[in-house]
């Protein structure tokens, strides 16, 4: 029996989280740790409840919902529940971009947290939401890297993305005590971190040896880095432990890949699906049928738009369409049928044969990121770049890292006002970082044009 954990699980975590902060988060998962097991009508009319609140409030309450209601001669009595939010338009990225002050709440709800991302199309995406959303998300995370056997107090290795960088600013008492708080926080969850974003053999001979001296009990990656790491395994035969359950996220998941990390880890790969949004949308069960939505939480929608008419319907099972997503814990700065850029194919529906019965996506199609190769030809993950760039969102309108065929890079950005010289210090200290022998250009500019399809390309690799 691991001791420390279930000290941590029964005593130190409720301790904290329940009695000293006095947050709902375990509560919020015990809820949820009922609810999945619920029929497919409960599970509805809790989704639809949750969906009311939404709608009545966003029509009080967000000056943008009002106006969208008005215009289409509709109110929140008018949306019985997710089957009908098909009435109202979608919330394309742009148009959230734009809309941040008209979105959010004049009352009922503030905005507590604010975070910002630079996502797929490059231009920052500032938004907001209340604490009560925040331990939602968080005991939904929980439940979902649950069904792949990670609980509290678990040794784990997280084989993840950059952390916010520091550039050429110095440390402050402050930002020095943040550092120790997460560091002892993970010291006491016994979370392991290792940057995804170089690698190379070097890099990922120091996983392994992570892997051999932590002996975690699951792995938690970027799809990408881990099926990286798998090969890397693999190829020089490098095995030594039993199974060891992998989370993929943050990238698409292929399913060459999760041969070769099964060979490498074992049978429990499990695939997540989220955005910085709303946060964790979906996640793989151990019956490996496809992604459940997080259905007492999000309103997750695949749809197909209609050419001409501009109106959407529903993709139907096996069907390639856009993911829409209504987020029913955020009352400060509400999304509703959000359009956040990603592509996925819902699967039939049904109850899985794990039992439980949210629907399922059957494959996320929309997440691929292109991978840059440094001086020593070693491949790096683009999603650096957004990761980095979301910390300075402030400063940088647009981006496009483009890399040529002689390997070497040009840094397009498109800086706002507050653009100074300790932004582009984080900037070259990312490319320096991750591209090492790689001659790198920054180039200011005012727009980067998107492509003939509408879309602008974060990352280019020029074949």
């Amino acid at each position: 029996m691991d001791l420390y954990r279930s000290l941590f699980a029964r005593v130190l975590y409720p301790v904290w989280e329940s009695g000293l902060r006095r947050r709902p988060t375990l509560q919020r998962l015990r809820y949820l740790e009922q609810t999945q097991w619920r029929p497919g009508a409960q599970l509805e009319a809790i989704q639809a409840g949750a969906l009311r609140r939404l709608l009545t409030h966003a029509y009080a309450n967000v000056p943008h919902y009002r106006r969208m209601f008005e215009e289409r001669g509709l109110t929140p009595h008018d949306i019985a529940g997710a089957a009908d939010l098909g009435k109202l338009p979608i919330l394309g990225r742009e148009q959230a971009r734009d809309t941040v002050e008209a979105r959010t709440s004049t009352a009922g709800a503030v905005v507590e947290i604010r975070k910002s991302t630079s996502g797929t199309m490059g231009r920052p995406l500032v938004f907001g939401y209340e604490k009560s959303s925040e331990h939602w998300r968080h005991a939904m995370k929980m439940r979902g890297y649950g069904w792949a056997g990670y609980h509290l107090g678990q040794r784990s290795l997280h084989f993840w993305g950059a952390g916010p960088p520091a550039g050429n600013a110095k440390p402050t008492l402050k930002s020095r005590m943040t550092k120790l708080k997460v560091q002892g926080d993970r010291a006491l969850r016994r979370e392991h971190y290792m940057d995804c974003g170089r690698r190379g053999e070097r890099e990922l001979d120091e996983v392994v040896g992570a892997i051999r001296r932590e002996r975690p009990e699951v792995l938690v990656c970027y799809s990408q880095a881990v099926a990286d790491l798998a090969r890397h395994v693999v190829a020089r035969k490098l095995r030594a432990w039993d199974t060891i359950p992998v989370i993929c996220g943050a990238e698409r998941l292929y399913p060459a890949d999760r041969v070769v990390v099964e060979e490498a880890f074992g049978p429990a790969v499990f695939e997540t699906y989220g955005c910085r949004e709303v946060m964790l949308m979906a996640t793989e069960c151990e019956a490996h049928a496809g992604l459940h939505t997080s259905m007492e939480t999000l309103v997750v929608e695949v749809v197909v738009r209609e050419e001409g008419n501009g109106t959407s319907r529903p993709a139907r099972p096996g069907e390639l369409g856009e993911v829409v997503v209504t987020d029913l814990t955020n009352h400060a700065m509400p999304f509703i049928r959000y359009a956040n850029g990603d592509l996925a194919v819902p699967a039939e529906p049904g109850a899985c044969a794990c039992g439980r019965a949210h629907p399922r996506l059957a494959s996320i199609e929309g997440r691929v990121t292109e991978t840059l190769i440094d001086g020593s030809g070693a491949r790096v993950n683009g999603l650096v770049f957004n990761v980095v760039i979301a910390h300075v969102a402030h400063a940088i309108r647009q981006f496009q890292v483009v890399q040529h065929k002689d390997r070497s890079v040009t840094l397009r950005v498109a800086p706002t006002a507050t653009y100074d010289a300790h932004v582009e210090a984080v900037l070259r200290q990312t490319w320096e970082r991750y591209l090492a022998g790689v001659k790198v250009a920054l180039e200011l500019v005012d727009d980067i044009p998107t492509s003939a399809s509408g879309k602008r390309q974060v990352v280019v690799v020029e074949k």
